[in-house]
């Protein structure tokens, strides 16, 4: 059961029905009936690991706040342990032990060493990052301690977000629980335009995309030249409208559900750095990762380095290049056990780095030429510049294996394609409309100004996007590409 089967609209009506109709004090009950239900249905076997994780890290919470100064800090790292346990085993036993015995080959005189061949659960990477951050915010004083269980349990394992996020932060959801909600028409359809919008993203936008962009990524050796240039921007506007197509149907049946999370995009294509690109994408991640791990490290290393200078740099660009190293390779390493990931995050480590090394000669660069007076074109060429660098990095993040990645950069060129120009033009038609309905969404009170566009028009609109996705969903995979991290 997922957002894209009739199996799960029947069964959001009915929790809906149940949890308006509900008196105020069962309504978090109902809900976390609902999310374990839904759990249930995609991973049976794994929902008592789900219900461990819950009540570990409402366990660890309130041992947290008992401890006394002394021992909070052994008793935080403790804690990290048992809830971080898990997901080291499921997700990253058999890549250390691969790595291990690669590194050990010559010792070992190339005998294979045994996988423990675990599977993997759904949504282990962000209902781990809830229950950490729950823990952490606890240890700082940020919140409180929750009493009750269910409001834990709910926090983590809320259905909406279960599987890709948004990764929520304690401080606001647990508030909203404890709220009484009633059925909210203006709500109501401010969540369904949100899932229509978020359907219309995955299945008309991202499966159509994903056709192609499979086809050269499997055998890119049969699509030389800009085929594979073709597939790459294609593949960076597939993952963007499926990830922020899941997360806009989460927010959206979260809303109808009277609850308001963050969001988690915010037109990162638009982004005319590499650093304001991370403030637009994934932003539940990247925040979770700047305040969680980022801002730590450094503060760390600047408690230790008094010094003005340090390794011939200044200390708060070393502080910037320790903490941003580590932050990104971890960040890869969380999106899958794999090489690819780990480069993909080292590359926009890289990025991130030479933008603050070189933010005043670019500057200087700018003044010079006079670039900035032009403004739209100076802002035009910079946002084209990072969709290049971020479409280039995604290279890593989809291909299977390093040298299927390096394969796949040689082999790029200007040569035009040789078969398929008709498929082309109907994805790069698809693409332009895209491209414009977000751009008129990310403009619409500049054009509307404070007036409401007319209901007719919104519900021509709304009428047409259920159409294509009515009539594409047919052949479309059903399958949101970041369940598997």
């Amino acid at each position: 059961m997922t957002f894209l089967s009739y199996s799960f609209i029947l069964f959001f009506l009915a929790s809906a029905a149940v949890y308006f109709a509900a008196p105020r004090k069962f309504k978090p009950g109902v809900l976390l009936a609902a999310s374990l239900i839904f759990y249930g249905s995609l991973q049976l076997g794994f929902l008592a690991l789900l219900a461990a994780e819950a009540l570990a890290a409402y366990g660890c919470g309130l041992w947290l706040e008992k401890r006394d100064r002394s021992g909070r800090r052994a008793a935080l790292i403790a804690s990290l342990a048992v809830l971080l346990g898990p997901l080291l085993v499921f997700k990253y036993s058999d890549f250390f032990i691969q790595t291990l015995a690669d590194a050990a080959r010559g010792l070992t005189h190339g005998r294979p060493w045994a996988l423990l061949g675990l599977a993997l659960p759904a949504g282990i990477s962000f209902y781990t990052f809830k229950s950490l951050s729950y823990v952490i915010d606890v240890y700082r004083g940020r919140i409180a301690a929750e009493r009750n269980p269910v409001l834990v349990g709910l926090y983590i394992s809320f259905f909406p977000q279960i599987l890709a996020g948004p990764i929520e932060r304690a401080g606001n959801f647990l508030a909203q629980f404890r709220g009484d909600y009633h059925f909210d028409l203006g709500r109501a359809a401010g969540g369904v335009r949100l899932v229509l919008w978020g359907l219309f993203k995955k299945i008309v936008v991202a499966d159509r995309l994903a056709q192609y962009v499979n086809i050269v990524f499997d055998k890119p050796q049969d699509y030389a030249g800009l085929s594979l240039l073709i597939g790459l921007v294609f593949y960076s506007f597939q993952i963007y409208c499926d990830f922020s197509g899941y997360s806009d149907m989460a927010i959206g049946l979260a809303r109808m559900l009277g609850l308001e999370t963050m969001d988690n995009f915010n037109f990162p294509y638009f982004s005319r750095s590499i650093t304001e690109f991370w403030g637009r994408w994934h932003i539940s991640l990247s925040s979770w990762l700047r305040d969680y791990l980022f801002l730590p490290i450094s503060y760390g290393l600047s408690r230790k380095i008094k010094a003005e200078r340090f390794l011939l740099m200044k200390t708060d660009f070393f502080l910037y290049l320790g903490g941003m190293s580590v932050t990104m390779l971890l960040c890869g390493l969380w999106h899958g056990a794999n090489w690819t990931f780990i480069v993909w995050g080292a590359v926009h480590g890289v990025y991130l780095v030479s933008s603050r090394a070189t933010h005043t000669l670019r500057m200087r660069f700018a003044r010079r030429f006079r670039l900035r007076r032009s403004g739209g074109v100076w802002n035009l060429l910079r946002t084209v510049f990072v969709f290049c660098l971020v479409s280039l990095a995604w290279v890593f993040f989809r291909s299977p294996s390093l040298a299927s990645a390096w394969n796949y950069l040689g082999s790029v060129s200007f040569k035009l394609p040789r078969r398929g120009v008709g498929v082309l033009l109907f994805l790069a038609s698809l693409l332009v409309v895209f491209i414009l309905s977000e751009w008129l969404i990310k403009n619409r009170k500049s054009l509307w100004g404070e007036r409401r566009i007319p209901a007719p028009v919104q519900a021509v609109a709304y009428a047409l996007f259920l159409c294509l996705i009515i009539i594409l969903a047919a052949d479309t995979s059903n399958e949101f590409l970041y369940f598997q991290f």
